[in-house]
């Protein structure tokens, strides 16, 4: 998906399906009733590089998915999605949920760490899969209560969901060929991924209103 006109449909199609505008390097505005944005950039895989995985020629696997180029580069650029609800006014005591750390799942390259000491969410299931922390110990089980929220966080890979004093931002840090096998092709292109992203963020956000 490249060229100008290709950018301007993908632009129009995330207009469409959530009412977000770009502006500059991202997409901003009101998504149900929040203040949001949301961004995709090259980064570099900076354990990768050092490791010896391909160096700069990385670049050339971000711009071409797998295959050849991930072969040839071994995968040191990686691609970042980042999906953000602003709760301007608000303390929130701040807390994450992230995927624990396996064979098949990586925080190396991730760059939004962990807030706080690691704490129980009051759900097995959430405290089992993921790893989940706050300073605050009453928190995560506030916001993990809503069922919305619960709902969602299954529905998404590689979690790595963090609450701040003011906002809720989910990053996705991941080569373009496990993004690719997570969501494939056309929702990436036809902004169903940034429409899943942002149904994950303002589920968060929602879970920490008064209930």
């Amino acid at each position: 998906m490249f060229g100008s006109d290709a950018t301007q449909r993908f632009t129009a199609l995330v207009q469409q399906r959530t009412g977000l505008q770009a502006y500059g390097d991202r997409f901003v505005g009101h998504f149900q009733g929040l203040p949001a944005w949301c961004k995709t950039e090259m980064v570099g895989n900076m354990a990768g590089s050092f490791r010896g995985d391909g160096g700069l020629l990385g670049g050339l696997a971000g711009l071409m998915g797998g295959g050849m180029a991930h072969a040839m580069t071994g995968g040191s650029f990686f691609m970042k999605h980042e999906y953000v609800i602003e709760l301007a006014g608000n303390r929130l005591p701040g807390g994450s949920i992230r995927e624990n750390t396996s064979m098949f799942r990586d925080h190396t390259w991730q760059q939004r760490q962990a807030i706080g000491p690691r704490t129980s969410s009051g759900v097995p299931w959430i405290d089992q899969r993921y790893e989940v922390c706050s300073a605050d110990p009453r928190f995560m089980p506030y916001v993990c209560s809503s069922p919305e929220l619960q709902q969602m966080l299954g529905q998404w890979p590689q979690l790595n969901l963090s609450w701040e004093q003011e906002r809720v931002w989910l990053e996705l840090i991941d080569s373009p060929t496990r993004i690719n096998s997570h969501f494939g092709t056309e929702a990436q292109q036809n902004g169903e991924m940034i429409l899943r992203g942002l149904y994950l963020v303002a589920a968060a956000a929602r879970a920490t209103f008064a209930r």
